[in-house]
């Protein structure tokens, strides 16, 4: 395990004993925090707001907004889902869907921001409200046309530490986050990183770190074995995805396109879930289209499974 995972753990628990200890504090968690640090010639700053629990609403660099929470669920969270439910049980960091009687049903229970990093933690809330219509069908079981959950808040917690800047990488922001399952299911979808973007952001690529190469992806959407690169068509403001734990069985890292939004993810699959807690790093790497595809180049020689050296 790398020191800078070793680091990352040591502070979630840290958070996790504030919760424990401190509970009058918890419930006086303010989810309006700020987040700045100098990247290259400018500076990164995050926001996060109340109203989605401490997921991040914005992020600014070079005085572009690559993160904006112009309509809800336009956010950088995390959420999970479980036993082939899809939607249909699936606690998210920022709350429901709009949809839904009930926005903000995610309850945020510690928040600190020091140096170049923040930390929350949340009982994540359900995506739909219980028994709501889905008409689409239900992940891999699409007979099912209704959420499955029973209550509003899923008991799920969520804990997330966000660092700008890693050594000898300051246009990295890690999101490392751990998901406190409560109970056991036969399989789970961890989605630990999911950013969605202006649709500006239209240009796609995926990176090839064994041939070191990019990919136009073109229309190809869904998900695949390669980082994701989302660019706007300048090439002057780029944000894409890497985790040294990706990818699983040869996928993890996704891409889509909706009429006002770009998203890219970053997913983990487990099986024979029981109740402990699962952690996931991924790397979001910032700044111009020539920048990023760098960092892309030296984080996979400084991370990648020994495959591909």
């Amino acid at each position: 395990m790398n020191k800078i995972k070793l680091l990352a753990l040591e502070n979630l628990r840290w958070v996790t004993a504030l919760v424990l200890l401190l509970p009058s504090l918890v419930l006086a968690a303010d989810g309006d925090l700020t987040l700045s640090a100098p990247v290259f010639d400018s500076k990164v700053t995050i926001q996060t707001r109340n109203i989605f629990a401490g997921a991040i609403s914005s992020l600014t660099f070079r005085g572009k907004e690559y993160i904006d929470s112009r309509d809800h669920g336009r956010l950088l969270q995390s959420a999970s889902s479980f036993d082939g439910y899809g939607e249909c049980y699936n606690p998210t960091e920022g709350g429901a869907s709009n949809k839904g009687k009930n926005q903000n049903v995610s309850v945020l229970k510690a928040a600190r921001v020091e140096g170049n990093q923040l930390w929350t933690v949340v009982d994540m809330g359900f995506w739909l409200n219980p028994g709501q219509a889905y008409p689409a069908g239900c992940g891999s079981r699409k007979s099912l046309k209704q959420a499955v959950n029973t209550v509003l808040t899923s008991g799920h917690l969520l804990e997330k530490k966000v660092t700008i800047g890693l050594p000898n990488f300051p246009n990295v922001i890690e999101h490392q986050v751990t998901f406190d399952v409560p109970a056991k299911f036969s399989n789970g979808t961890f989605e630990a990183s999911t950013a969605y973007v202006p649709k500006e952001f239209s240009r796609a690529l995926y990176y090839d770190p064994k041939r070191e190469i990019e990919i136009d992806a073109g229309g190809r959407q869904g998900e695949q074995g390669f980082p994701v690169i989302l660019a706007t068509p300048d090439n002057l403001n780029a944000i894409a995805v890497y985790s040294p734990q990706l990818p699983q069985n040869g996928v993890g890292y996704g891409r889509f396109s909706f009429p006002d939004v770009n998203k890219w993810n970053c997913v983990f699959r487990e099986k024979d879930i029981t109740p402990k807690p699962y952690t996931y790093q991924c790397l979001i790497v910032i700044g111009t289209l020539n920048e990023v595809e760098k960092t892309l180049h030296a984080l996979d020689k400084t991370f990648g499974v020994p495959a591909r050296k």
